[in-house]
């Protein structure tokens, strides 16, 4: 994230990807009233897109799924290779649990509704700045126990077998939505130590996202979602 001149606040810059102009339009006015974000480009289309995202490498970019040229989320993964520190929001009004399953396996950070009010969008993407998962807990751990198979998938599930204790724990709070902080606070480590461990169990299990790992992870049995 950049800084201002002073230096005093840490500013959150922001791409728009959206074919509903209206809609764009309002969200640039809320995000310009804000002095912690700033938008640093729109765009419309999938084309649109991969020239925003390489021309400004935003903090996060808001990312609809349905454009004029294609699928959005079909997009994800270019974007990943074009900026790989850009944290992805889908921006959506879907709540179908096939397309919410497919946008965490693209590498997404989360999910924040067109229906938010703005608060909840300016913590959503606070939150997702910081590489935190973003989404309501309640979609997370219903997503989560509907994902899990009577089959498990080979090599995911080796993968994860070789985690430390101390990583299956951290995983098991990512499944509960909780943030880096707070997960040191409930495992009293430092918040550096749950980012370093939370690399090495994405790096294990071969995922590009904290939520795509907890997916991962309850789709093969090795975390258990709330009942």
């Amino acid at each position: 994230m950049s800084e201002t001149s002073a230096g005093s606040q840490t500013i959150i810059t922001i791409g728009i990807v959206d074919d509903h102009p209206v809609f764009t339009e309002a969200l640039a006015l809320v995000f310009g009233k804000e002095p912690t974000l700033q938008v640093v480009g729109v765009a419309d289309t999938c084309a649109g897109a991969r020239d925003l995202v390489e021309r400004t490498r935003p903090n996060v970019l808001l990312l609809d799924v349905s454009l004029p040229d294609g699928d959005g989320l079909n997009l994800v993964p270019e974007l990943k290779r074009l900026c790989p520190e850009t944290h992805i929001l889908v921006l959506t009004s879907y709540t179908e649990e096939k397309t919410l399953l497919r946008a965490i396996e693209t590498g997404v950070i989360g999910f924040v509704g067109k229906n938010r009010t703005t608060g909840e969008l300016f913590a959503a993407i606070r939150r997702a700045a910081e590489g935190e998962i973003t989404m309501p807990t309640g979609l997370l751990l219903g997503l989560l126990a509907r994902t899990r198979r009577e089959h498990t998938h080979n090599l995911a599930k080796l993968r994860g077998e070789s985690l430390t204790p101390r990583e299956q724990e951290v995983l098991a709070q990512l499944a509960q939505g909780h943030s880096s902080t707070a997960i040191a606070s409930e495992l009293d480590i430092s918040p550096m130590t749950v980012r370093t461990h939370i690399r090495n169990l994405m790096e294990k299990l071969g995922v590009h996202s904290r939520l795509e790992a907890v997916a991962v992870a309850s789709r093969n049995g090795l975390i258990q979602p709330p009942v």
